[in-house]
């Protein structure tokens, strides 16, 4: 099974604000994430859509998407070396990424966190929800 496959989108509260009346915190929430590296390749095909999507909510290809973000780390663990802990689930809440289920040790949960931390949009990474098999 694949990271892909175990993606939840949990939805959360709208933004009151339409897209001709984006409020002066909206290049705020364009920010690239945790570690400030932008995705320059997906943002311009994001660009190219009117309005462009907030970058929790960027597709694989820019498209609007509300799982884009989970779907975004799947495929980075996907392509990663880090193994392929079928206890764990991907959860996106916003620009929010949890994990829950259970990791094989804790180098494991940490190589999966790091890669998760690089992915643009990504502004919180939460595993209180991973328990460690002992």
């Amino acid at each position: 099974m694949t990271w892909m496959e175990r993606l939840i989108v949990e939805k959360v509260a709208e933004s009151k604000h339409s897209a001709s009346d984006r409020p002066a915190h909206y290049e705020g929430e364009m920010s690239p994430g945790l570690t400030g590296q932008y995705d320059h390749d997906l943002r311009e095909k994001a660009g190219v859509h009117i309005p462009p999507p907030p970058p929790e909510n960027m597709g694989l290809e820019g498209e609007f998407d509300l799982g884009g973000l989970a779907k975004r780390v799947a495929l980075a663990l996907d392509q990663s070396p880090v193994a392929n802990v079928e206890s764990l689930q991907i959860v996106q809440r916003g620009s929010m990424i949890e994990f829950r289920g259970r990791s094989p040790d804790r180098s494991i949960l940490d190589q999966v966190v790091k890669i998760t931390a690089q992915i643009d949009g990504v502004k919180q990474i939460e595993t209180d929800q991973v328990a460690i098999a002992p």
